[in-house]
């Protein structure tokens, strides 16, 4: 499954009642692991899996389309901040901007040329540097360029969120990690009302008509 037209198919040809898989995204929402949820509704993991994955999918198409709309529209008319969260294996950068998280993805162009400035102009000042772990930025859409403006101290409450949320998973491979911090982003950015109708309204289940 992975492109929405599988996805789809899969969906179609389920056995689920569209109750059912309205709970599925409930308990989704609530972030209940796989186990919890098929232990609350009586299905196999195995199940639960299958549309975990479905609805992590579509959670993180759906981001890598506000990433370019923001990125279109110049990042916070041309200002932002990058800050960093540290992982067991790495620091993992981050753009803050109107009160929105984004990850950096090194899988796009925009995040390899901003990650090629982090490099040069902010690791070492962050790691060598406590004091500091947030840089203001300026970014020029038409030369695709930035510039840093000043470094500063703030509070990190993202870095606090994905270590609660991690905790729970034991034994994350790289790729799984990859997985659980985007959807830990999308999880800081939207309360989980807004999760459970987004996900509803990309399975295309009436948010409106719904009752779980």
């Amino acid at each position: 499954m992975e492109n929405i037209t599988q996805i789809n198919n899969y969906i179609k040809r389920s056995k689920i009642t569209k109750l059912k898989l309205k709970k599925i995204c409930y308990f989704f929402s609530k972030d209940y692991t796989a186990s919890q949820t098929a232990k609350e509704l009586n299905l196999s993991r195995q199940t639960i899996n299958n549309y975990y994955k479905i609805i992590r999918i579509l959670l993180i198409d759906k981001q890598d389309k506000l990433i370019k709309l923001m990125k279109d529209n110049c990042f916070c008319d041309k200002s932002f901040n990058i800050k960093y969260i540290k992982t067991s294996s790495s620091f993992r950068y981050f753009i803050e901007c109107n009160e929105k998280v984004i990850f950096i993805d090194s899988n796009s162009e925009f995040s390899k040329n901003i990650m090629k400035f982090i490099d040069s102009e902010l690791q070492n000042s962050f790691i060598n540097n406590q004091k500091t772990n947030s840089a203001k930025v300026l970014y020029n859409k038409d030369k695709n360029k930035f510039l840093l403006t000043k470094l500063l101290k703030s509070t990190n409450t993202l870095q606090e969120f994905v270590d609660s949320r991690l905790k729970k998973f034991r034994g994350l491979n790289q790729t799984n990690l990859d997985l659980q911090l985007k959807e830990s982003q999308f999880r800081f950015n939207y309360s989980q009302e807004d999760i459970f109708s987004t996900i509803l309204t990309l399975l295309n289940l009436n948010p409106k008509a719904c009752t779980v």
